[in-house]
């Protein structure tokens, strides 16, 4: 059995401050257990948000990327994006 379903919230930094999850992906993922560590959980996590808000043509912003394993808060972090332009 996989046991390392992950959802993952993207909130997106409205004007005024305000937070709005814009977007949710479930991912089957044990990236964030590879190496022990804060600081590598915050790295893999936004190395996922990149991917996917280029993928889904994400709005540019700030955003505040939240993944959960079930009901516990795996990590939290910041992510500035700029959408790419088209090339």
């Amino acid at each position: 059995m996989d046991d390392y379903h992950h959802r993952i919230e993207y909130q997106r930094r409205r004007p005024g401050g305000a937070l709005v999850c814009e977007h949710v992906e479930n991912v089957s993922d044990h990236g964030w257990y590879v190496v022990r560590g804060e600081a590598w959980k915050a790295h893999y996590t936004r190395g996922c948000a990149a991917e996917y808000l280029t993928r889904v043509r994400a709005e540019s912003g700030t955003y505040v990327v939240v993944v959960w394993r079930a009901d516990v808060r795996v990590c939290t972090t910041k992510l500035d994006w700029a959408r790419p332009s088209r090339g």
